[in-house]
């Protein structure tokens, strides 16, 4: 409904939170040698149609796809408490859920990175048939340097570093503009979801 008072408005949307506590260090590591094998590809950008020229790469990384099942059906609970608590406190959206998560893993030997990006898709790309709505992105360690998960919320020339830290979930709408730095040492290892849901209405 749309209003004229200010007070009824005041209520803005978060471009960011985060959730800590949800996995213990064991779990975190448990999950790391679960991933471990995993079979890992080259990541490439969400409707791209060739490999970039070498040096304009703006996703440098590998990653592998979790499904549910016996084995990891546990952190996925994990990750959709983290999901339903966030958005029931900060955002109110509409969301269906998600398939798979991504385990993603930044290399400092080849600068590992993701610049500039945002996780919805604005424009018609094949095989995307639902709204990414909600993103959340879980470190499962940090012993690395670079690799900072930074935002641009519009009000920031080169976006805002967030806090991170081993098993730190950072939460935001996936329309937030937002990047990975490259990393300098060692490896940036992480969990991702997009959940999806009606469109923005």
């Amino acid at each position: 409904m749309i209003t004229n008072d200010v007070i009824n408005r005041a209520g803005a949307s978060h471009s960011w939170t985060f959730w800590d506590g949800a996995f213990t260090d064991e779990e975190l590591q448990k999950t790391q040698e679960y991933c471990k094998n995993l079979n890992k590809v080259e990541a490439t950008t969400l409707g791209a149609t060739k490999k970039p020229e070498p040096g304009k790469e703006v996703r440098i990384s590998e990653v592998a796809w979790l499904k549910r099942n016996s084995e990891s059906a546990w952190i996925f609970d994990k990750m959709n408490f983290i999901i339903e608590q966030s958005n029931t406190n900060y955002y109110g959206f509409d969301l269906y859920g998600y398939d798979s998560l991504q385990y993603t893993t930044y290399f400092a030997n080849n600068e590992g990175k993701y610049d500039w990006h945002m996780d919805s898709c604005m424009d018609t790309i094949i095989g995307i048939g639902e709204t990414r709505k909600l993103s959340v992105t879980l470190l499962l360690d940090d012993n690395f340097e670079g690799g900072e998960f930074q935002i641009n919320a519009g009000t920031e020339k080169y976006g805002k570093t967030l806090p991170a830290k081993k098993g730190r979930a950072i939460v935001f709408p996936s329309y937030m503009i937002h990047r990975v730095t490259p990393v300098t040492r060692g490896i940036r290892r992480s969990l991702v979801a997009w959940c999806v849901g009606p469109k923005f209405r």
